[in-house]
């Protein structure tokens, strides 16, 4: 397993009775296993509801055999190379135990935990009833576990996962029993061996043909091996939606392994797509990095775990040494805004960033995905240095461009996953991505909204569908707008009522100054005319706006208070 480029896997979370240990010992074949898996780089993190002291004495080389043990069901978690303990839930309280004794149940405590069997769950339940604490009753084939209200191995687990800045989306789990479904449900693949209970399989990604130990050495050996290559198509529960057929199909790409390219004119929607696409990838908890040429996802910055970066803000972009610290954060996404670059200044930082991308995820699969927006101002097709960084992954990545032909001649196969806004853009990218003959889309043109897919591979295939709603409205070319210089013919003018000014607003910032500056009667005059919505829809190309503009425009306003209303609207969207 040495020298594998890890992916998929970097976390091998499993169950301990009934999954890796028989009869409660653990194999030589078993340890041999779970030695190659963390050889192989990866972690193993131990999932039992073994209380520690239980745990090492049917396992004693625990210390050397886990990165991580969730012991008592998640309400305790121990680190064997500092050999430091955390307690995860509270202590089992005095009143309670007492209780129990008093019932006549029998029971071992741990950290938090309270360990009895299911003969006495009617008796536990009444006790936790009368005394009037918060605790869970979790059953594990015969056993009872008492825990404090929202332990679970899935909470004990994720916070193992934290202190290591690892992912769940590159976890695979195993397990066997009803405790199990917590960690198994956050698990990018859950797998379940052969004697698991029912319910187990039932939701499993994957079940062993073999029980017990012997099915987790087989996942290890026929599966983590390859990185779980083999089992990714199975994995559609994490399929992202993207939009629906005229049928009202949904369509969805798969997370895992995905080369996409969308193409399009400009003003086209592919944009629209990019974004859906990102915010579908940050609400199913993966990250992302999106490098943003142009400084158009500034918008971004209002979605939770997003952090937007450059531009012409004062969060100005990071080295290579700190983009990868913040790419170990597993729950944030980055935005990293080229526009105040020259097209030089974007490949080579470009060039850098991508290089520290691809060190972060060899060692921790993040950021899950990599989004390069107009790829040719980084990727252009007289050549770049980033081909070298792109080429060489299978990790999931989309990129956008007008036309296949803007693309670095390398980047142009890369694809298996081609969408776009225009059907001759279509048809040109599916021809330089597809090894054999591409798919064929039939029919009228695209309508607005509309996009074509095609699925490359062995079994190609193509369809229409329309793009769903995003959450944040885009924006497009948000720095030109505010900072740039647009033409004569496309600035505001403010001239009054009878003509007597000619103050040039060249973008937002400008429109901001001047509209605060003149006099009332010119900033009536042109609200009455309904100059700004007429602006802001034909040269800003913002409906949004324009409609906001337009709202103020006919409430029949004092001109102070219209003025104030229309300049708030601007700055609600756009830092001016």
């Amino acid at each position: 397993m040495h020298g594998i480029s890890l992916v998929n896997v970097h976390v091998l979370a499993c169950d301990y009775d009934g999954t890796i240990a028989d009869g409660g010992r653990c194999s030589p074949e078993m340890a041999q296993a779970l030695a190659r898996v963390r050889e192989s780089g990866r972690k193993v993190l131990l999932v039992t509801g073994r209380m520690l002291p239980d745990l090492r004495s049917v396992c004693a080389d625990i210390d050397r055999m886990f990165d991580a043990v969730v012991a008592e069901n998640g309400a305790l978690l121990y680190f064997p190379e500092t050999r430091e303990a955390r307690t995860l839930g509270d202590a089992p309280q005095s009143a309670l135990v007492e209780e129990l004794r008093r019932r006549g149940v029998p029971f071992d405590l741990g950290s938090s935990i309270i360990a009895t069997t299911e003969g006495y769950a009617d008796a536990a339940l009444a006790a936790i009833r009368d005394i009037g604490v918060e605790r869970t009753l979790v059953f594990n084939k015969g056993a009872l576990m008492l825990l404090p209200g929202g332990v679970t191995k899935g909470t004990g687990l994720d916070a193992a996962l934290t202190m290591f800045a690892l992912s769940p989306h590159n976890m695979v789990g195993i397990g066997d029993a009803e405790n199990d479904h917590a960690f198994l449900a956050m698990s990018e693949c859950a797998v379940a061996v052969a004697d698991a209970i029912p319910a187990l399989r039932e939701r499993a990604d994957y079940v062993t043909r073999a029980p017990g130990s012997r099915g987790a050495i087989e996942l290890i050996t026929e599966h983590l091996v390859n990185d779980l290559a083999a089992l990714m198509p199975r994995l559609t529960r994490h399929s992202l939606p993207l939009g629906d057929t005229a049928s009202g199909e949904p369509v969805t790409i798969s997370p895992h392994g995905t080369r996409m390219l969308i193409v399009g004119p400009s003003a086209s929607g592919k944009s629209t797509l990019t974004g859906l696409l990102v915010e579908r990838l940050i609400e199913s908890g993966r990250s992302v990095l999106l490098v943003d040429p142009e400084g158009d996802y500034q918008s971004f910055a209002e979605l939770e775990r997003v952090v937007v970066l450059g531009g012409s803000s004062e969060r100005v972009l990071p080295t290579p040494d700190e983009l990868r610290q913040l790419l170990h954060q597993p729950r944030t996404s980055l935005v990293l805004n080229l526009s105040a670059m020259t097209r030089a200044e974007k490949v080579a930082y470009a060039t850098k960033a991508l290089g520290a991308v691809s060190f972060v995820r060899s060692t921790t699969g993040l950021p899950h995905w990599l989004i390069l927006d107009e790829a040719h101002h980084i990727a252009p097709a007289d050549g770049s240095p980033v081909v070298e960084l792109l080429r060489a992954g299978t990790e999931s990545l989309c990129m956008s461009t007008l036309q296949v032909t803007d693309l670095a001649p390398e980047l142009r196969t890369l694809p298996n996953v081609v969408a776009a806004t225009e059907l001759d853009a279509f048809a040109a990218a599916t021809r330089a991505a597809a090894t054999g003959r591409p798919p064929v889309l039939a029919g009228p043109k695209l309508a607005e909204g509309e996009v074509a897919i095609a699925w490359l591979g062995d079994h190609p295939r193509a369809q229409r569908f329309r793009v769903a709603k995003r959450r944040v409205q885009h924006r497009r070319h948000v720095r030109k707008y505010t900072e740039g210089e647009l033409p004569p013919d496309r600035s505001f003018y403010f001239r009054g009522p009878a003509g007597a000014l000619n103050l040039r607003a060249s973008n937002l910032v400008r429109f901001v100054e001047l509209a605060e500056g003149v006099d009332e009667p010119t900033w009536a005059w042109h609200l009455g005319q309904h100059d700004y919505s007429t602006w802001a829809r034909q040269q800003i190309k913002d409906e949004d706006l324009a409609g906001a503009l337009a709202a103020v425009e006919t409430a029949d306003l004092p001109p102070a208070e219209s003025r104030r209303r229309a300049l708030d609207e601007i700055r609600a969207r756009y830092t001016v």
